[in-house]
C-alpha cells in the first residue's frame, strides 16, 4: 500500500470517528460516544509520539492501528459485547510495546509477571478512564443518570477485562515463543528508533544476551587468534573472526563474542596472550583494518567486558550499505549469513546476491 494511499486512509478513518462521536452524543449513547473518542486519540497517538519524543512507527504498525480501530468501530456498531473486549486487547497490548520500549532502552529490568501486570492494569485503567468519561459527559451535558449505569458499567468494565486478560496470554505467549509476526513488527520499531533502544553495558544485560545462545545474529567464538588444539596463533582463527564479522555486515548485522564457546561459556581473551586487553583491542583494530579496510570501521562497534575476572571482547555489526570483501593477499572473499551459518559466496551466485541486495553496480 502506498504511503498517500495510507494517508487517506488514516483521514477517512478519523473522519468516520469524528462522525460517530458526534451522532453518539446526539442519541446518547455513551458508551459509543465514549469508546470512539479513545479510538480516535489512538489514531493520532503516531503522530503525537513522532513530534513529543521523536518516536518513529513502521507503516505496518499504523496499519494495524487503522485496522484495529476499524474493526473496533465496526463491532461497536454491531455487539456491544465485542467491543469492549476488543477494547481491553488493544490497550493491553499497547501496555505491552510501552513495557517493550521501556525494557529495550534499559529503562526497565526484564520481568515476565511485572510486564504483564503492567499491560493488564494499563487497560483496565483506560476502560476506567472510559466510564469516567461517559460520567462526566452525562453531567456536563445535564442528561439524566439512571440507577441501571451501575450495572452496565460494572459489565462494561468486565468485558475491558477479559480483553485484558487475552492480551496478556497473546504477550506471554509472544515471550516465550516469539511470534515471527510480531517479531518482525519490534525489529522494525527497534530499527527506526536507535537511539531510544540503544542497550547499556550492564552486565546483567550482557550475561542475557549471550544466554540467548548462537543464531542468525549472534555467534561465539572462543579466541582471536589462538587454536586451542596447539595452543598457538593460527591465521585460520583469524579468518574465521573477519569471515564471520562480513557475513554479518553483507546480511542484517549482528554480533559476535570473543573469549565465549560455542556452548555459551565465558572462557575469557587470556588464551590469545596479550599483555592486556587493550592490546588485544589493537591487534583486533589493525586486523579489521588490513584486511577488511579502515574505511568500514564505522559499521562495528568493539567493547572489552569484564565478567567476574574474565575479559570477554563484543564486536556489533551493522547492516552494509555496500558490498564488503576480506582481503587477503591478491584474493577477496565475499561471506553472508544463511541463517546460523557464515558462507561464502562465488561466481554466479555472488553476481545474483549482490544485486538482489545492494542493488546493481
Amino acid at each position: 500500500m502506498s504511503e498517500t494511499l495510507n494517508k487517506y486512509l488514516s483521514v477517512s478513518v478519523k473522519f468516520i470517528l469524528l462522525l460517530s462521536i458526534i451522532n453518539s452524543i446526539n442519541l446518547h449513547l455513551w458508551h459509543i460516544a465514549s469508546t470512539n473518542m479513545f479510538l480516535l486519540i489512538l489514531t493520532f497517538a503516531p503522530q503525537i509520539l513522532k513530534k513529543s519524543l521523536n518516536f518513529k512507527f513502521p507503516k505496518q504498525f499504523e496499519l494495524i492501528l487503522l485496522g484495529f480501530v476499524t474493526i473496533t468501530l465496526l463491532l461497536g456498531k454491531i455487539n456491544t459485547i465485542l467491543a469492549p473486549i476488543m477494547f481491553g486487547i488493544g490497550t493491553g497490548l499497547i501496555g505491552l510495546l510501552i513495557s517493550y520500549i521501556l525494557y529495550s532502552s534499559n529503562q526497565i529490568k526484564r520481568n515476565y509477571f511485572l510486564i504483564l501486570l503492567f499491560s493488564f492494569t494499563f487497560a483496565i485503567s483506560f476502560g476506567v478512564a472510559l466510564e469516567l468519561l461517559k460520567f462526566y459527559l452525562k453531567q456536563i451535558l445535564n442528561q439524566p443518570i439512571s440507577e441501571t449505569i451501575y450495572t452496565f458499567t460494572m459489565m462494561n468494565l468486565t468485558y475491558v477485562l477479559i480483553g485484558a486478560i487475552i492480551a496478556s496470554i497473546i504477550g506471554f505467549a509472544y515471550m516465550k515463543t516469539r511470534f515471527s509476526f510480531i517479531e518482525k513488527i519490534l525489529k522494525k520499531i527497534t530499527k527506526i528508533n536507535p537511539e531510544l533502544f540503544k542497550k547499556s553495558d550492564s552486565i546483567e544485560e550482557i550475561i542475557q544476551e549471550i544466554k540467548q545462545g548462537e543464531g542468525e545474529t549472534q555467534e561465539f567464538k572462543s579466541t582471536l587468534r589462538t587454536n586451542l588444539h596447539i595452543n598457538q596463533p593460527d591465521k585460520k582463527i583469524e579468518h574465521s573472526i573477519l569471515k564471520t564479522i562480513t557475513g554479518f555486515l553483507n546480511s542484517k548485522g549482528g554480533i559476535i563474542y570473543i573469549g565465549i564457546t560455542d556452548e555459551g561459556k565465558v572462557l575469557g581473551i587470556k588464551k590469545d596472550n596479550f599483555e592486556n586487553p587493550d592490546r588485544f583491542h589493537l591487534h583486533f583494530t589493525n586486523l579489521f583494518k588490513q584486511k577488511i579496510g579502515k574505511k568500514y570501521l564505522n559499521l562495528i562497534n568493539t567493547k572489552t567486558i569484564q565478567i567476574k575476572d574474565r575479559h570477554i571482547f563484543r564486536i556489533e555489526c551493522k547492516k552494509s550499505k555496500k558490498p564488503i570483501f576480506i582481503k587477503d593477499g591478491k584474493e577477496e572473499f565475499f561471506y553472508t549469513r544463511i541463517g546460523p551459518q557464515t558462507t561464502e559466496l562465488k561466481g554466479s551466485e555472488l553476481i545474483e546476491y549482490v544485486e538482489k541486495k545492494f542493488g546493481k553496480k
